[in-house]
């Protein structure tokens, strides 16, 4: 599958790519918002993060989630702006986020290097996670999470009604949020913002 979706983008296929930025966009906005607290500024970065992928798509491996470069691309964007607006700090950073964790994500920059960054095991963890879910709640996941569809759409299709649909969503989103949280203990928030 993975290969497959970078194949298609290397040969510079405008609809695989529309569907990548329509399903990841909504989480690199949120995951953003932990270190950028201005909309208008965190929507540049996530774009900026597309573009570059488009402009660079033919230097994709076909073995990588390109979903896990785009955070690894859209963290250091915002370290780096973080770095350059001096006026910005923990405390300019959107209220609740837990300090130890963003802490946790600016040292990771200064760590050893891993095989594998934060953002794709996580990526990684959380595939496996969903491939681990019973085979109806798996497929209600990804219809209306990974593809975007809506609830309504997907109940109609798989002849159930909307609220078993919404039962089925809350039920995956605890199971993998517990699974994700066993795993990655020091990232709450960015667990939450990616099962937003």
């Amino acid at each position: 599958m993975v290969e497959l979706l970078n194949r298609k983008l290397r040969e510079g296929d405008t609809d695989s790519f529309s569907d990548l930025f329509k399903q990841t966009h909504p989480r690199l906005m949120g995951y953003c918002s932990l270190f950028i607290k201005d909309k208008k500024e965190a929507e540049d970065l996530v774009q900026e993060c597309f573009y570059h992928l488009w402009e660079n798509r033919q230097k994709i491996d076909l073995m990588k989630s390109v979903e896990s470069l785009l955070f690894v691309s859209l963290r250091n964007r915002c370290l780096n702006y973080l770095k350059e607006h001096s006026r910005y700090s923990f405390n300019s950073l959107n209220e609740g986020v837990v300090p130890n964790e963003l802490q946790y994500l600016y040292q990771l920059d200064f760590m050893e290097q891993r095989e594998l960054s934060l953002e794709e095991q996580l990526v990684s963890a959380l595939n496996n996670a969903i491939n681990r879910l019973p085979e109806r709640q798996k497929e209600i996941l990804v219809k209306c999470k990974i593809e975007g569809r809506k609830q309504k759409e997907v109940a109609s299709e798989l002849g159930i009604t909307i609220k078993a649909v919404e039962k089925s969503l809350v039920k995956s989103k605890t199971h993998l949020k517990n699974d994700l949280m066993h795993q990655f203990p020091e990232l709450v928030l960015i667990i939450s913002f990616l099962l937003h």
